[in-house]
């Protein structure tokens, strides 16, 4: 059985298509808003770029920014199942629509400013994921003014499965910058606590 459109019917349903995508991407301008982005860089993230961004007190949008030999190659976004199912329901369309014009929104508007912010180019997200649970937001790994070298190395030592010697050697070689190090470190122990242990 065929099924013939015309072209006043398809004028129509492009229109519609049109209103659904402009009302999910102003809905996603307007919530992004609301949110704090706290963007890892490669120097902590190893050598990938990684935005999250936190609404509400919750990790709902992540950006991850994949690197080989430092050439870019995918991007990948991760967007809280709550929040598309709330789109679908909203706006009474399916869940994969909601997925499709979030991606293409997230690549059309907020790549270029992560662009600008990190000095990167030719970024692009290549795919979307759901994550089914919503966690408490990580926060923001800091240095403790008058933390010495010997007190960060400490630090890396028990909470990693590098010796002493191992990390002095990765700094003195110029592999590792300490402070990136320690940061990195406290950031995956804050990750910790919240998401459960990596280690």
């Amino acid at each position: 059985m065929k099924i013939i459109i015309t072209e006043e019917q398809y004028k129509k349903l492009n229109k519609s298509n049109e209103a659904l995508s402009n009302a999910i991407m102003k809905y996603m301008n307007q919530y992004i808003q609301g949110g704090d982005r706290k963007i890892v860089p490669k120097s902590r993230n190893y050598g990938n770029l990684r935005e999250d961004w936190c609404v509400d007190g919750k990790e709902t949008i992540i950006a991850i920014y994949y690197f080989e030999y430092e050439k870019f190659t995918n991007g990948t976004l991760i967007v809280s199942e709550n929040l598309v199912n709330n789109l679908s329901k909203l706006l009474s369309i399916r869940r994969s629509y909601v997925l499709h014009i979030i991606e293409e929104w997230y690549d059309d508007i907020m790549v270029p400013k992560f662009e600008e912010i990190t000095g990167e180019s030719g970024l692009t997200i290549d795919s979307i994921h759901l994550q089914e649970k919503e966690y408490d937001c990580i926060p923001e790994a800091f240095k403790p003014e008058g933390i010495t070298d010997e007190e960060m190395i400490n630090y890396i030592v028990k909470n990693t499965l590098y010796n002493e010697d191992e990390v002095i050697k990765k700094i003195e070689s110029g592999e590792e910058d300490l402070d990136d190090l320690y940061l990195h470190i406290v950031d995956i122990k804050n990750r910790d606590k919240i998401q459960g242990s990596i280690f």
